[in-house]
């Protein structure tokens, strides 16, 4: 692929398109939302990362071998990346790969995760920023994980040429409904992609309703299920130990409602420990003095060795949380006793773990199908039903080890998404 200068590789008409939508939208879009970030920033302790690599200032070496483009935004995605770019390295081994994040929180899971890709932060989706990162990285294809189309992002690879294709594509309700209201602003980037690969029939049907011509959508199923390629280890079981159970992925309310349940366990149990995983880790010093409050002592994942004695241990770290479910026998996945539509509880199940959730399980209503056949899934509509299905758990330990197999079950009945995948890209990336 040829990369040559922006004057003599653009035509004249995306030239145009990206000043206009840098002077008319994205710059008074920035300065709209500048106080959140400000706030997100300094009140919630979130990580703007590397200032360079925000404005598109990359320190990379051009490619020697044909570079592969991955970007996968926030940690979900990371997770959903992680089987396919195995895949991708196992059936192009003389390729470069390198992976894109928006968030610091996933560049760091993503380096742990996947240590052989080069990790980098995606700019902020202005031309100029966008187009001289595009210029250094000189990459081969772009691969979207999900739905992330930012405009000067897919400006800048169409002057350049560079292929656009979508995995595990995914459009939600909200997210439907935005595209049918600005649908005549932001339709035309649904057109770019040259290949959309969809989660399910009606992902892929939305893909086409926002305008995505229909022979450019195939449906190869949902990453997230795919572990047959990663090594998942369920938990030694030891009627000896103290009953371990964990509360994950948890939102403002529900720690709460999470310790009331412990407190309840500890009367009968009192070996008992929670293992308790926020959501968004800048959360972990609120809920260790929450703790501290009740009169329990807590401790941090990152500092304990996991063998400690104290009542509560806080996972403070990103990238852990499938480590922190072989430490436990029973999980609650947060995000659905309050409204925030679930979190995946595919990876507890498959861990070993008896698992449950709430009723607001919106974002993960096609998971809770694929589970159903298994009976490997609770729900619980309230902290009341979640204190007696955790004690229901601490009172038949033993029952641990057929859930233990049930996890196999399941494990071998899923799989061959991202080789799948992996196929439907390889004309793009040969």
């Amino acid at each position: 692929m040829m990369y040559r200068s922006a004057t003599s590789t653009l035509s004249i008409r995306l030239l145009i398109c990206s000043i206009l939508l840098d002077v008319f939208v994205m710059v008074p879009l920035l300065l709209l939302v500048s106080p959140w970030l400000l706030y997100k920033i300094f009140a919630e302790g979130r990580g703007v990362g590397d200032l360079r690599e925000r404005i598109g200032l990359w320190q990379i070496s051009l490619p020697v071998r044909p570079r592969i483009w991955i970007h996968a935004a926030s940690v979900g995605e990371v997770h959903a990346a992680r089987p396919l770019v195995a895949e991708l390295m196992a059936q192009h081994p003389g390729k470069e790969f390198l992976l894109t994040t928006m968030t610091t929180g996933a560049r760091e899971m993503a380096k742990k995760l996947l240590p052989e890709v080069e990790v980098r932060l995606l700019p902020i989706d202005l031309g100029h920023f966008m187009f001289t990162m595009i210029r250094k990285m000189r990459p081969s294809i772009l691969i979207l994980i999900e739905l992330e189309y930012w405009p000067q992002m897919l400006l800048a690879c169409k002057a350049y040429s560079i292929p656009v294709t979508v995995v595990n594509g995914r459009i939600s309700d909200a997210g439907l409904n935005k595209w049918k209201t600005w649908n005549s602003v932001l339709g035309w980037m649904a057109q770019i992609p040259e290949l959309v690969l969809a989660r399910s029939e009606e992902d892929a049907d939305r893909f086409i309703q926002i305008g995505t011509p229909a022979e450019k959508v195939q449906v190869t199923g949902n990453l997230k299920y795919d572990f047959g390629s990663l090594s998942i280890q369920g938990r030694r079981f030891n009627p000896a130990d103290g009953f371990v159970w964990m509360a994950s992925c948890t939102h403002p309310g529900e720690e709460s409602m999470a310790l009331e349940v412990h407190r309840e366990i500890l009367r009968d149990y009192p070996r008992a420990r929670l293992v308790l995983a926020p959501r968004h880790i800048e959360r972990c010093d609120e809920i260790h003095k929450s703790v501290e409050d009740l009169g329990w002592s807590a401790e941090y994942w990152s500092a304990s060795g996991k063998a400690g004695k104290s009542e509560v241990l806080i996972v403070d770290q990103l990238g852990v949380l499938m480590e922190a479910y072989t430490y436990a026998e029973a999980v609650f996945v947060g995000g659905s006793l309050v409204d925030r539509g679930g979190h995946n509880f595919l990876e507890p199940v498959l861990c070993g773990c008896f698992t449950c959730h709430g009723p607001h399980i919106g974002n993960f209503r096609d998971m809770k199908a694929l589970l159903n056949p298994f009976e490997v899934l609770d729900e619980v509509a309230d902290s009341k039903e979640l204190a007696d299905w955790v004690r229901e758990r601490a009172h038949s330990r033993e029952a641990i080890r057929g859930r233990q197999k049930s996890a196999e079950t399941v494990k071998s009945a899923l799989g061959g998404i991202s080789s799948a995948t992996a196929t439907e890209l390889k004309p793009w990336i040969e």
